[in-house]
């Protein structure tokens, strides 16, 4: 059985993105990912809080 992500990088977690995805996906089961609740700092810039390794 397939498994699905959805990965919501608004900034907005209750907006039309998420909206859009849960009418596409409503016929399956699929978890979200809010990228707002992450601390993710850019590319190339490294700092003790940063969560991007939570990911791997």
């Amino acid at each position: 059985m397939k498994q699905f992500l959805f990965v919501n990088g608004s900034p907005n977690r209750n907006g039309n993105t998420v909206a859009m995805a849960h009418r596409l996906l409503s016929s399956k089961e699929y978890e979200t990912l809010h990228l707002v609740d992450y601390k993710i700092y850019p590319l190339g810039q490294s700092f003790a809080d940063d969560q991007f390794d939570t990911f791997s």
